[in-house]
């Protein structure tokens, strides 16, 4: 099998499974043994393509949808989508996007008869996709039920920009351990890379490549995170020598920030796996913490905090710029577990923090329901605590994104001038004094 038909292959199936299975896109990719066999240019070809797909799915699905005269399965559906994808909108040549898309079909037992079908579909979409494509707006890459309830938390021109934030390939965002800008160079090239720092700490670069041969990756001088991620340590104020629990730590971002900025981190996960690549980055990047291995609903300890950081499991429709996976492996009934974990979570932070100590609680989803009605709730169950209003400077002009009542929500269309972020909410709830 040729390079070219590995990686189609393996961005059909994975588009499939994220649909068929609910799973991420990262996992869809490397449980194929066939992804993990491509040289790292092919398997960044593949992530390319599936990430457009789930970019693009309303527009892509709108420009097949004239040309589908039968039922097919998703298989087909899949590697009809990875072929519109490549024609549409990564330019790649039609005659290997079309030839590569038909071939994947023909190693295909099950499906190898509809060979003909694709080739012909995708002979029309060389033709008539771009102006199909071109008719349908953004919002249609977005779930109907997803849609539907950002347009009733925030309005259908709020929606719509989303929307069309999502079309777009976020940049890299680098938080430098100094809190400095830096230049940064490949191991490859003498010239530093375009890059703009955001204020406090953020390098932004909008191509990176290898992200290990980037200058610095060794020496630990910087770790990925997205602006929108570094928002809940910098809400804390002055945290040098506090005790600081991370609650829901991995893969520890948040972590390296606490300790950079000096306090006594307590770093707490369940996943062993995902606090391996936690501890790795401690020790790239010389900080200290102590990660305890454990489920955060479980966990005791006898020492209260000055700060829990909740970072709370959610279904992270704010990273859609860099997951665009997220919105189609995502169903309703996850957001209703989703809010019940958050609220018992949020319950067990309680119970580590000081009196006078505080809760940062946030979410990297656009969701409603998992922003300011779980903040609710909690002060309902818990009259010792108050919500503190947030503050924040330095940081751009995010103080305009702060609401009346002090929480704090930003969209992925903020910053657009420089390329937009994640989508967070964020409170602090303070423990009254004893």
């Amino acid at each position: 099998m040729n390079k070219g038909v590995s990686s189609r292959r393996v961005a059909s199936y994975a588009v499939m499974r994220v649909i068929r299975d609910r799973i991420p896109l990262e996992t869809a990719l490397s449980y194929q043994q066939d992804y993990a066999s491509l040289d790292p240019r092919d398997r960044a070809f593949a992530r390319l393509i599936t990430a457009t797909v789930f970019r693009r799915m309303g527009q892509i699905d709108a420009a097949l949808a004239p040309f589908i005269k039968q039922k097919i399965s998703l298989f087909i559906r899949s590697v009809l989508r990875v072929g519109a994808a490549q024609l549409l909108y990564i330019e790649t040549p039609s005659h290997a996007a079309v030839s590569e898309t038909v071939n994947v079909v023909k190693l295909s037992h099950k499906d190898r008869h509809a060979a003909n079908m694709v080739n012909a579909i995708m002979r029309r979409i060389v033709e008539e996709g771009r102006s199909l494509a071109a008719q349908t707006a953004p919002q249609a890459n977005i779930p109907p039920w997803i849609a539907r309830r950002w347009d009733k938390s925030y309005g259908k021109r709020m929606s719509a920009r989303i929307a069309l934030s999502l079309t777009q390939a976020p940049p890299l965002d680098l938080t430098m351990k100094s809190g400095a800008a830096a230049p940064i160079y490949t191991q490859d090239n003498d010239e530093a890379l375009t890059s703009t720092f955001l204020p406090p700490a953020t390098v932004r670069l909008t191509e990176a490549g290898q992200i290990t041969r980037l200058s610095g990756y060794e020496a630990g001088k910087w770790w990925i995170q997205d602006i929108a991620a570094t928002l809940p340590v910098h809400f804390m104020g002055e945290i040098k020598d506090k005790t600081v629990l991370d609650m829901c730590a991995a893969p520890g971002g948040k972590t390296l920030q606490l300790a950079a900025h000096g306090a006594n981190v307590t770093a707490l996960d369940k996943s062993e796996t995902r606090l391996l690549r936690l501890k790795e980055n401690l020790k790239r990047t010389h900080l200290e913490a102590k990660v305890i291995c454990s489920d955060a609903l479980t966990w005791d300890n006898e020492d209260k905090f000055d700060i829990v950081l909740l970072d709370a499991p959610c279904s992270a429709t704010g990273t859609l710029r860099r997951n665009p996976d997220v919105l189609w492996n995502r169903r309703p009934e996850d957001i209703d577990s989703l809010t019940k974990l958050q609220d018992k979570l949020l319950m067990r932070a309680a119970h580590h923090v000081k009196p006078g100590g505080d809760i940062i609680f946030c979410t990297c989803s656009l969701q409603n329901e998992e922003g300011a009605p779980r903040i609710s709730a909690f002060l309902e169950k818990m009259p010792d605590f108050r919500l503190n209003p947030l503050l924040i400077e330095n940081v751009l002009e995010l103080d305009q994104y702060l609401s009346t009542e002090g929480y704090f929500r930003s969209f992925p269309h903020f910053l657009a001038d420089y390329g937009g972020m994640d989508g967070f909410f964020i409170a602090k709830l303070t423990r009254k004094q004893a």
